[in-house]
């Protein structure tokens, strides 16, 4: 789980502002290796945990459990990123020092294509002249 910012006007006066929110879009264990492709296609978009479970961030845990939808995988060297998110609110619960919540993005689909840039790193979109 990361922290991403957006730009919005969703808001009573119209007005642009940056907000921080949490983004899940893979899980770090080797669970996208499980991932079965449907026969005949290159991709799958989406994939679901098999069961609901707490989320965790910066070692504070969610007080109810959650069945995201992740970004899939390609065989085809293309990479799935969100395509369409909604904003939901978790409460998270941290031992020994009280509660949060926190806005969290919510994917509810992926799109698969061929231009992959490391989201991870802020150059991956530069070009050498």
């Amino acid at each position: 789980m990361g922290i991403s910012d957006r730009v919005t006007n969703e808001n009573s006066k119209c007005e642009i502002r940056k907000e921080k929110r949490l983004c899940y879009i893979q899980p770090c264990s080797k669970i996208s290796k499980s991932i079965k492709i449907p026969k005949g296609k290159t991709c799958r978009p989406t994939f679901q945990l098999a069961k609901a479970e707490k989320l965790v961030f910066s070692g504070c845990t969610s007080t109810q459990r959650y069945r995201p939808t992740f970004c899939g995988i390609c065989l085809d060297k293309r990479c799935c990123i969100p395509n369409k998110s909604v904003m939901i609110t978790v409460q998270f619960d941290c031992p020994n020092e009280g509660s949060f919540k926190w806005k969290l993005m919510w994917i509810t689909s992926c799109v698969c294509q061929k231009i992959c840039n490391d989201p991870g790193n802020i150059f991956s979109e530069l070009k050498l002249l």
